[in-house]
């Protein structure tokens, strides 16, 4: 089972946890998927790793989420392509509420990242689908300053 074998690669790394004058300050990730397993394996080890993490379907509810919940969300994990709304739209739609939003794109298909240049989105990252734990949480960490 791939979750079985990623688990102990995930638990090995450092929670997800920052200083706040003597007390810990939960991060929150925001993760967008239409695919059901994907968002959960996502959900699943984020919170392994100590993150609180928020789920929407698509970029409108994303979007809808991220309205009331901005305050609070520290990065954006979003699928590129998803239906009524995608992942290149909704990142600029939350860049409005809260200006440098820190997000990681993702996309399964190979030219992903040639259509975040082309839409001219300045997304931090772009992560290529399949996605290991590791690579998504050092990359979470790093732009996080969890490093």
């Amino acid at each position: 089972m791939p979750g079985t074998t990623e688990t102990p690669m995930v638990r090995s790394l450092q929670p997800a946890h920052i200083e706040n004058d003597g007390q810990q300050k939960q991060r929150t990730i925001l993760v967008v998927d239409d695919e059901l397993l994907v968002r959960q394996m996502l959900q699943d080890c984020l919170e392994e790793y100590g993150f609180a993490v928020l789920t929407a379907t698509d970029g409108v509810e994303a979007c809808g989420l991220f309205m009331k919940e901005s305050a609070r969300i520290d990065l954006l994990v979003s699928d590129v392509l998803m239906p009524r709304m995608n992942g290149f739209y909704a990142y600029q739609v939350m860049c409005r509420i809260k200006p440098g939003l820190k997000a990681i794109l993702v996309s399964g298909y190979p030219n992903g990242a040639d259509m975040i240049n082309e839409a001219n989105i300045n997304a931090p990252e772009f992560l290529s689908k399949p996605i290991s734990p590791k690579e998504l949480i050092s990359k979470i960490c790093a732009m996080l300053g969890n490093v």
